[in-house]
């Protein structure tokens, strides 16, 4: 059986002397990350590239469908408030999700996100012509026009530690990429939408926040 330690003994005894060199050693890693003089970005902006990847994708895509001639310029135009909504909740659910003390944000980005997901069903009418492509085409065009966003929020997101409500954020900011996009290319009903449209939207949340648990982040900052 071991001795148990005298703990009168261990005080009284001298204390040893520190290690040189491990600390010469350290003392200089610490200089040398300091020398790089690495740049600090802020949450707000890294809150811009977020909205910037998502909305500016959308909006090129509005742009590109306009020149082809795949929607037309009425169309647009009568699709134009759902199109503002989405992408004002896109820019709410970033901002949210990169705010150091968003909280309360996250929550009423998150209430937006509904509300708007609900908004988009119930604002699709009776389809004028049958469906020339099946259903899953666009949940998978969403999906890859997503690609990028969430790619851009994920990296983002390593910046800090991991929240679930921050993640869930971030991936309804992505998501509004492809809703965008179906607002404009496709005239189903709203049963489509419902079963394709929003399930591609809250596949890429359930991406989003698989990635953000899953990958170590670069800092632990709340």
């Amino acid at each position: 059986m071991k001795t148990p330690m005298d703990i009168d003994a261990l005080l009284q005894e001298e204390p040893r002397p520190p290690d040189t060199a491990a600390l010469e050693r350290a003392l200089a890693s610490a200089r040398g990350e300091l020398a790089l003089r690495k740049p600090v970005r802020g949450w707000r902006t890294q809150a811009t590239w977020v909205m910037a990847s998502s909305g500016g994708l959308a909006l090129m895509a509005a742009v590109v469908m306009l020149a082809v001639g795949a929607v037309s310029a009425g169309a647009l135009w009568a699709r134009a408030p759902l199109l503002l909504l989405l992408l004002m909740t896109s820019g709410v659910c970033a901002w949210g999700a990169l705010s150091p003390r968003g909280r309360d944000l996250r929550r009423a980005a998150v209430g937006l996100a509904m509300a708007c997901a609900a908004t988009l069903v119930l604002a699709r009418g009776s389809p004028t012509t049958p469906p020339s492509l099946p259903g899953w085409v666009c949940t998978a065009s969403h999906l890859a026009v997503g690609i990028i966003p969430l790619v851009v929020a994920v990296v983002v997101l390593r910046g800090a530690a991991f929240q679930p409500l921050r993640a869930l954020c971030a991936g309804l900011s992505v998501g509004t990429t492809g809703a965008f996009v179906g607002e404009l290319a496709c005239e189903q009903d709203w049963r489509h939408v419902a079963g394709y449209h929003l399930f591609a939207w809250g596949f890429i949340c359930v991406v989003a926040l698989v990635l953000s648990r899953t990958l170590k982040p670069r800092s632990y900052a709340p």
